[in-house]
């Protein structure tokens, strides 16, 4: 009796095993996810009390990164430059950059802009270099 209470105990040891060994990559994968998806969340930033000034900024996630310099006059982008890159299209990126400077915003309501990772990292790097800049943290 003992005996088959025994194997009973290791069949449900090792069916629990078997079920987290499957069960947690997918916990961890969709936790993964969700961080990614928080920290590509974009936000604009005021630059319309700025007289001129040039920033410079990088943004960096996983093996994908940009390096920008953000010129603003008058309190409107004027040229943003893709200065140094990693993991991204870079052909993408300056689609990204000018439509930042076209639509005045980080966040241009293109449908377009915005989609990919190359954008949402061109775009964080604007957002850090004028935002860092701002706050005096740069």
């Amino acid at each position: 009796m003992k005996k088959a209470n025994a194997k009973k105990w290791v069949i449900i040891v090792l069916v629990s095993v078997a079920a987290a060994a499957l069960l947690i990559p997918n916990l961890i994968y969709r936790m993964n996810e969700k961080l990614v998806e928080q920290e590509m969340i974009v936000e604009d930033v005021d630059i319309s009390g700025i007289a001129e000034k040039t920033f410079t900024g990088s943004y960096m996630s996983g093996q994908m990164s940009a390096d920008v310099e953000v010129t603003v006059i008058n309190g409107q982008y004027t040229e943003i430059l893709l200065t140094d890159y990693a993991g991204i299209n870079p052909t993408r990126a300056r689609q990204v950059a000018d439509a930042i400077v076209q639509y005045q915003t980080i966040t241009p309501n293109d449908g377009n802009i915005g989609t990919q990772y190359t954008d949402k990292i061109v775009q964080k790097a604007v957002y850090y270099a004028i935002r860092y800049s701002l706050s005096g943290n740069a």
